[in-house]
């Protein structure tokens, strides 16, 4: 029976190898379930897992778990996991947060290219632009911008930006009087329901376990938030920025801004864990790519959910790794003990993951910036340019 029952799983899995489009379901603390879109491609001895947000497409290689019908999917670059088994046309399963312990449910159902994430009625493509406030009347009270743009006939693309960054590549579906947008990423697993009544808004973000959190606003273009490069506050007699910390390597590394190449050093503060951490990584490559050979160095000094070396270096590597990331990431220590405040002395409060440091060749601080805006955001193409622009201006010829 065993032999028969692997022998159909066998042939369910992989009768054929042209990829087939799913929609991924999260089972969230809501009665609106966390869709995504997803492609796999099952082969003969492995399968691959798309997940697509948007622009944004996270591929996946499974891995079969000995003694089971089950496969693993590794995130890359995040300490997360999929365990899918195929049931018929389904693959039912679990995500796994190994950083934070969460196991959620998870099913892909079959779907085609015009399958919605979400059905409304006269569902609508269109652009719009919100000033919110998130846990508004309590001492939690956020402001955000939510903006979207047409995405496809149907479907609306965008995000949602705070002073701490934003939401990544969320996609959904709008209509005259509700909005439904969702991402998942890995790490990022949010779901924004909201009713829209003439230029306002009101709605609940969902979480996987935890409690929902209500917003509200008002449309308006002219939203927008406080300057990134104003938040961070540097204390003026803590000195100037010095630390010795492990690299992915255990070698210690010892920063004391007196760097006799350096006309320009970029400091960021980041984990992991943190989407918004990752883009601002790609981005930092592509800066180190350019301009590392002219004066200017990039180190990241990351926090993560462990106090451990020894399980925080392999965690770093790999995410190194995955990035394909030349310039230096240091372990800070654990996030959970504010090892940040230790490390980084010179500045009143560590207020987002990431945060950009940038010393002058003599290891001033000449400018901070709080959070990060990636390319699931409107703003990503005038930062950077204008970051470009900056260190142009710094660097001279």
């Amino acid at each position: 029976m065993n032999k028969l029952f692997s022998l159909l799983f066998t042939a369910l899995s992989f009768s054929a190898s042209a990829q087939l489009i799913y929609i991924g379901e999260l089972e969230m603390n809501g009665e609106t379930p966390l869709r995504f879109n997803a492609i796999i491609k099952p082969f003969k001895n492995s399968v691959e897992l798309n997940i697509i947000n948007s622009q944004d497409t996270i591929k996946l290689v499974g891995k079969p778990i000995p003694g089971t019908q089950t496969w693993r999917f590794d995130f890359p670059v995040f300490n997360t996991h999929i365990r899918l088994r195929r049931l018929l046309k389904h693959w039912v399963g679990t995500f796994i947060d190994d950083d934070k312990g969460d196991t959620i449910p998870v099913v892909f159902k079959p779907a085609s290219k015009e399958t919605p994430r979400y059905n409304l009625s006269n569902m609508q493509a269109v652009e719009n632009r919100f000033q919110i406030t998130f846990e508004p009347g309590t001492s939690n009270e956020r402001v955000a911008v939510l903006e979207y743009f047409p995405y496809t006939k149907s479907e609306i693309r965008g995000s949602i930006l705070t002073t701490a960054g934003d939401y990544r590549f969320l996609q959904g579906s709008v209509s005259s009087d509700s909005l439904i947008m969702s991402t998942f990423d890995g790490k990022f697993a949010y779901v924004f329901v909201a009713r829209l009544q003439g230029d306002s808004i009101f709605g609940y973000q969902f979480y996987t376990k935890a409690n929902p959190r209500q917003f509200k606003g008002v449309k308006s273009n002219a939203a927008r938030l406080p300057d990134p490069k104003a938040l961070t506050q540097v204390k003026n007699d803590a000195g100037k920025i010095r630390f010795s910390l492990p690299d992915t390597e255990g070698k210690i590394v010892e920063f004391n801004a007196n760097d006799p190449g350096a006309k320009l050093t970029f400091i960021t503060i980041g984990g992991s864990w943190c989407p918004n951490c990752m883009d601002e990584a790609r981005f930092l490559n592509q800066l180190y790519q350019k301009y590392n050979d002219r004066g200017v160095k990039i180190i990241g000094v990351y926090f993560e959910y462990t106090d451990k070396e020894s399980v925080a270096l392999p965690i770093l590597k790999r995410m190194a790794t995955q990035l394909k990331l030349e310039f230096p990431i240091l372990y800070g220590g654990s996030v959970r003990q504010q090892a940040a405040a230790r490390v980084f002395p010179q500045i009143q409060k560590v207020l987002a993951y990431p945060t950009l440091i940038a010393l002058d060749a003599q290891g001033n601080i000449l400018k901070t910036y709080t959070g990060f805006y990636g390319p699931g955001t409107s703003l990503f193409a005038d930062y950077e340019r204008e970051m470009i622009e900056w260190i142009e201006q710094v660097v001279g010829d």
